[in-house]
C-alpha cells in the first residue's frame, strides 16, 4: 500500500487579522458618520437660510400689496372729483404724486404707475400697473407686471495690498 503523506499546516489568523478588520469597520463608519454629521449640518443651514429668504419675500410681498391699496385709494379719491378721463388722470398723477416711491407717466393713450417694495435680503418687487378709467366713472386698474428682482448691490473696486513685497536677489 501507498501511504500518502499530507501536510496540513494548522496557521490561524489569530487575533490579528480581527483586530485590523475591527479597526477597518470602526474607521470605516465613522468616516460615514462624519460626512453624514457635515451632510445635515449643511442642510440645516440651507433649511434656515431658505426659511429667511422666504419670510422675507412673503414681507415684502405685504409691502407691494399695502402700497397697491394705498394706490387703489387715491384713485377712487381722483375718481370721485373728476367728470371726465383726463382730469381723471390729472387728478390721480397729482395724488400719485405725493406718495412715496410711486412714479407715473401717460403715454400712448395708457396711464402706467410702476412702484417697487424693497426686502431686507436683496430682493424687491417691481410692480407696473395701468389705470383704466370707463365711461361710468369707476376707476380700475390692470396689473402689467409683478416681478421679484435682485436689488442691485454696489460695486467695489478691488483694492490689493501687497503686505510683502518679498527679497529682492541681486
Amino acid at each position: 500500500m501507498e501511504s500518502k503523506t499530507q501536510r496540513t499546516s494548522r496557521v490561524s489568523v489569530g487575533m490579528g487579522g480581527t483586530l485590523i478588520i475591527t479597526i477597518f469597520v470602526v474607521l470605516s463608519l465613522t468616516i460615514f458618520a462624519t460626512l453624514s454629521f457635515t451632510t445635515a449640518h449643511s442642510d440645516l443651514k440651507l433649511a434656515r437660510k431658505a426659511e429667511k429668504m422666504t419670510s422675507d419675500y412673503y414681507l415684502t410681498a405685504a409691502g407691494a400689496e399695502e402700497q397697491l391699496s394705498d394706490i387703489w385709494t387715491a384713485m377712487n379719491s381722483a375718481a370721485k372729483g373728476s367728470n371726465s378721463r383726463e382730469s381723471y388722470y390729472d387728478n390721480l398723477s397729482l395724488s400719485l404724486f405725493a406718495m412715496k416711491n410711486v412714479d407715473c407717466s401717460f403715454e400712448e393713450g395708457v396711464f402706467r404707475i410702476y412702484y417697487e417694495s424693497s426686502g431686507g435680503r436683496n430682493q424687491k418687487i417691481c410692480v407696473t400697473l395701468n389705470a383704466l378709467y370707463d365711461t361710468s366713472g369707476k376707476p380700475s386698474y390692470e396689473i402689467e407686471s409683478w416681478n421679484l428682482a435682485n436689488i442691485e448691490l454696489p460695486v467695489y473696486e478691488e483694492e490689493n495690498y501687497d503686505l510683502w513685497e518679498g527679497i529682492d536677489k541681486q
